[in-house]
């Protein structure tokens, strides 16, 4: 703080010496966000600085850098006036008090200085963010000139000790009010507006001028600043909750609605509940545990009827014998599309070129399959043991329900599954799934009787019991299925 002192002074001193004019402004200008620069300029008319040995060369003002002031001068213009200037920053509307006591000292000149900032800005309304700025103080244009004599600041400028500022300036005979001119301005942001009638404001700056002798004044400055784009933002923030809103609502409705509306089983809960179920079945089923026979899948050709391969064995041979020229792999191409259900009876007869008589066709070949012997008393027995029995081959649908209620076995038989039920062809895996799920049985616990080793390969990778049936004379093939020559050994407990 002494070092600014120098300063002031120190041209106190010159207007001693030369009894001419002398001016100092402090000037105050406040950033938008509470920060600024507080900047102190003295000037001295040509006859001042006429009269001063050695100025403006003789001020010795190196040491106000240490204190954080940034001095531009001294310098003299064209006229010969002197002017020197400090400048000091203050970071926040707290720092400010600190820099204005370093002028002049505590309360000598400025007392009480106060720089508040306040914000303000309604959630609801349509009124712009303001940010309100004051600044307040008194101002002593006529302070007691001792205060700047103490014999710390006296020995750096040369003054004998002992000796005050003021009896130096009455043996000098300086009218002080009319010598000592203070001009104190304040900037603000936007919109000033001061309290005190002798305060000239223009635009966004209020100028405060005074001679010394004058009475101390009450620096009371305000300022308003509106900002219309945090408005802005509030009323976008607050569309986009309220459409986020209805949006989530429209959901949670549609939601309510579907669930409503869903039939019972068919929810999530439900199928969450399936899964978990199907989920726990799974997990019992990878435990090793003892197999039980809980329900006997048997393949539609070779186990229920004859013959094991229809479409050499019998299709293919009854086509060729009414279309000779007919050709045997766009036939079985066709036949493919039929049992997958790609391609109703219909259409295949006539694309195999019996579509007059398709309906004689077709009955004429379904009577052509003969049951395997044994298979009604074997049906009867597995009924009596309580151990139900489905059926699953490749055939499109309606020749496998003609085939069924040709053979009488409604009733015998629990499920008949096809391939046209499901889209896909033994050896795949979907026929003894979807069998498995009709008759809600761990396929663990089932065994198949089939008289083709590859159905038998695949069905035993899912964990399914397999025996190879193989009625006929002769040896049956090798494999890695147990053989299986006649119902009744089943019962006997072999192949199992």
């Amino acid at each position: 703080m002494a070092r600014v002192r120098l300063l002031v002074v120190a041209v106190i001193l010159v207007l001693l010496a030369s009894a001419c004019r002398v001016d100092t402004t402090v000037d105050i200008s406040v950033a938008d966000d509470g920060s600024g620069v507080v900047t102190l300029t003295v000037v001295a008319d040509s006859e001042a600085v006429a009269l001063v040995p050695d100025a403006p060369d003789a001020l010795r003002l190196d040491d106000l850098a240490k204190a954080g002031w940034v001095v531009d001068g001294p310098t003299t213009n064209e006229d010969g006036d002197f002017t020197v200037s400090a400048t000091k920053r203050f970071d926040s509307t707290e720092s400010l008090p600190g820099v204005m006591s370093e002028i002049a000292g505590d309360g000598v000149v400025f007392k009480d200085i106060s720089l508040a900032q306040e914000h303000q800005f309604d959630l609801i309304g349509l009124a712009p963010a303001r940010t309100r700025y004051e600044l307040t103080g008194i101002v002593n244009p006529s302070p007691d000139l001792e205060a700047f004599g103490d014999d710390a600041v006296k020995s750096q400028l040369g003054l004998p000790l002992g000796r005050s500022v003021s009896r130096i300036a009455a043996e000098a005979g300086v009218p002080l009010d009319q010598s000592l001119g203070l001009k104190v301005v304040v900037r603000m942001p936007s919109g000033v507006s001061s309290v005190d009638p002798g305060a000239v404001v223009e635009g966004d700056t209020s100028t405060f001028t005074m001679s010394y002798g004058d009475l101390p004044i009450a620096l009371d400055t305000t300022a308003t600043v509106e900002d219309i784009m945090p408005r802005v933002w509030a009323m976008v923030a607050l569309f986009a909750a309220a459409f986020l809103a209805l949006v989530l609502l429209g959901r949670f409705g549609v939601w309510s609605v579907a669930k409503l509306r869903t039939p019972k089983g068919r929810r999530r809960r439900d199928q969450r509940q399936r899964e978990r179920r199907a989920a726990t079945r799974a997990a019992e089923a990878s435990k090793p545990r003892q197999r039980m026979l809980r329900l006997l899948i048997v393949d539609v050709h070779g186990v229920v009827v004859r013959p094991t391969d229809p479409f050499e064995g019998l299709l293919l041979p009854m086509i060729e014998a009414e279309q000779p020229e007919s050709d045997p792999e766009a036939v079985r191409e066709l036949y493919r599309k039929l049992i997958l259900d790609r391609l109703s009876p219909s259409e295949f007869w006539s694309e195999v070129g019996l579509g007059p008589v398709a309906q004689e066709t077709e009955t004429r070949y379904l009577s052509s399959f003969r049951l395997v012997p044994g298979l009604h008393h074997f049906l009867d027995q597995t009924a009596e043991r309580g151990l139900p029995v489905a059926a699953i081959g490749n055939q499109p649908r309606s020749w496998g329900e003609r085939l069924r209620r040709m053979a009488a076995l409604e009733t015998a038989v629990a499920s008949w599954m096809v391939s046209g039920d499901v889209g896909q062809t033994l050896p795949e895996p979907a026929l003894l799934q979807a069998t498995r799920r009709v008759m809600s049985v761990d396929l663990f616990d089932c065994l198949y009787l089939s008289s083709v080793p590859e159905n038998l390969d695949a069905a035993k990778e899912m964990g399914v019991a397999t025996a190879f049936f193989h009625p006929g004379p002769g040896d049956p093939p090798e494999t890695a299925h147990s053989p299986l020559r006649s119902f009744d050994e089943l019962f006997r407990g072999r192949g199992t």
